[in-house]
Formats: structure tokens, C-alpha cells, sequence
């Protein structure tokens, strides 16, 4: 059984008469990138900051390497965190940015504030200053500011929110090297659910503060439904042949039908509707997204 370096026992936090964090329970394996996704005000970054310490839980249970209770603040520096934006002297360079959280932490070491920034792909910046970084940069040089101290568990709130796609994927090249090569176990909220799958082995699902599935990304595959995307020359006559044959379909668009089956059905598919006087010009199979499953989950793109 994995050994579980974070676990959460119906952690919860109230606002109020508002339960921003409802009662989660949560498990991050050591050795994970675990992609925690939600909507705006599910509770995510409320959730965030009782684990790196910034908030106190009204109720439940953290447990931090094995840690529980008032053990845990012995614990805290083994986290590395960067929840909204990163504290960054805009007027200073890379380097002397990192070196003043080091020098705070008691590590004199040059050479220690150089291996960070090439860790994250700012080895070069030489005196440039953080405030003429591009967004990409700042938030890579945020990401270095958290490994300060060497930490085992590092929590990114929305790392690439607001990124060009070259900024989404330097960043994202940088979280699957610290996972891969560094053996860092990542927590990481994103929007960006497309970008999420590439580096995520784990996912957990919030929604208004309830954490509604928690799965490995094997099984968010297997639970993900397949399509087939159908182009057709008659609709009405395609969707009497497909409700004769028990699929559910939709119009995408005219002449264009998405049927929910598995690859397995495609040839049968076809078969039947070119049998039946339908004249098919194109037929693939696509696997519904991480994005799609998502939204079936919560309710739908009204509560995205």
C-alpha cells in the first residue's frame, strides 16, 4: 500500500453561517501529483491554506507524514507552498530573490540559490529584475521561492491560470520535473483541466466545498465515457435507425451526430446506418475529456 504523505480527515471551515470546506476527506499518496479540481469558490484554496498552515480548520483532522494534531507544526517545513501570488521583490533579480528567502530560512550557500533557479528554468536570468519577468516567469520564480528548504510536499494553487501557452507549458514542464526527477509529491489546482491531465496521477473533485470524487487518473480514464462523432446526409433517418438500436445520440450539428458508445460499436454503427440508405462521409471515436467529466459531475458548464 502507498504511503500516504497527506491525508485529510473531514477537514472542514466555516465562514460564518458558510461552510467553505465541508467535512473533506482527502489522500495524497507520496510520490503524486494530485490535481485537485474546482470551480471558483469550491473551497480549493480555503482548503490550500489549512494545509500549508495559513488558516486554522474550524473542525476535523489534518494528518502531515504521519503527523496529526499539534504534531504537524513540526512538520510544516517539509511544505513548500505558493497560494495566489507569489511574494516577489519586482525591483530585485531572480537570484536575489531566492537568496533572501534563503538567507531567512539560515542557508548562506550561492551555489544552493543557483541549483533552485535551474531547477525551474531561471538559471540564466543573471540581474534581469522579477518585475520585467513575463507572467510564466514570475510564476516559475514563485515555484523556486516554495523549494526553498528542500521541502517533500509542495502546494501550487493555480499555477498557470492567466499563462500564454507558452508560459502554461514552461510551467508545466517544470511541476513534471520536479515530480519525476526531484521525487517531489505535488498538490495542484488548476482551470486548466486539459493541462492538468498531462502531469496529474491522482485528481480529487470539489464542488461547493464537498469533495464529491477522488480517484487515480487510471481510474478517471476507465470512468471517462467514449464517444462516436458521425457525419452523416440525413439526420432524421440516421436517428431512427440509432434509437432502433438503443444508442443515445446528439446533434452536434447538421449532419454531424455524437453517438455515446465505445469503440467496440463503431463498425456496427456504421454498418447499420449505411444498411439502412444512410451515406456516412466520416466516423471517429474520441474519449470524453477531463474538462467533460468534470462538468457532468457538478452539474454542468451552469455550475463551471
Amino acid at each position: 500500500m502507498a504511503e500516504l504523505l497527506l491525508e485529510t480527515d473531514r477537514l472542514t471551515k466555516t465562514f460564518g453561517k458558510h461552510k467553505a470546506v465541508n467535512e473533506v476527506s482527502l489522500h495524497v499518496e507520496r510520490g503524486s501529483v494530485y490535481g485537485f479540481i474546482g470551480k471558483n469558490g469550491a473551497g480549493k484554496t480555503t482548503f490550500m491554506k489549512m494545509i500549508c498552515g495559513l488558516s486554522a480548520p474550524t473542525s476535523g483532522n489534518i494528518t502531515l507524514f504521519g503527523k496529526t494534531g499539534s504534531e504537524i507544526r513540526n512538520e510544516r517545513h517539509k511544505i513548500g507552498c505558493l497560494i495566489e501570488d507569489p511574494g516577489i521583490f519586482p525591483k530585485l533579480s531572480a537570484f536575489e530573490n531566492v537568496r533572501l528567502k534563503c538567507l531567512a530560512l539560515g542557508c548562506y550557500k550561492k551555489e544552493y540559490v543557483q541549483g533552485l533557479l535551474e531547477k525551474v528554468g531561471l538559471g540564466d536570468t543573471k540581474k534581469k529584475q522579477a518585475g520585467r519577468f513575463s507572467l510564466g516567469m514570475r510564476q516559475r520564480l514563485g515555484i523556486a521561492l516554495a523549494l526553498v528548504g528542500q521541502p517533500e510536499l509542495l502546494v501550487l494553487d493555480e499555477p498557470i491560470n492567466g499563462l500564454d501557452p507558452q508560459g502554461i507549458a514552461e510551467v508545466r514542464d517544470t511541476i513534471h520535473s520536479l515530480s519525476q526527477d526531484g521525487g517531489i509529491t505535488i498538490l495542484i489546482s488548476s482551470h486548466i483541466l486539459d493541462e492538468l491531465s498531462k502531469i496529474a496521477t491522482h485528481y480529487g473533485i470539489i464542488n461547493d466545498g464537498v469533495l464529491i470524487r477522488e480517484m487515480s487518473s487510471a481510474q478517471m480514464l476507465e470512468a471517462r465515457t467514449d464517444g462516436i462523432s458521425i457525419v452523416i446526409d440525413n439526420f432524421t433517418k440516421a436517428s431512427e435507425i440509432l434509437t432502433g438500436l438503443g444508442y443515445e445520440f446528439s446533434l452536434v450539428e447538421p449532419f454531424h451526430i455524437s453517438v455515446n458508445a465505445d469503440k467496440q460499436n463503431a463498425a456496427r454503427i456504421n454498418r447499420a446506418l449505411v444498411t439502412g440508405g444512410v451515406e456516412v462521409s466520416e466516423l471517429s471515436v474520441h474519449s470524453e475529456d477531463l474538462e467533460s467529466y468534470y462538468l457532468k459531475l457538478t452539474g454542468g458548464v451552469q455550475n463551471a
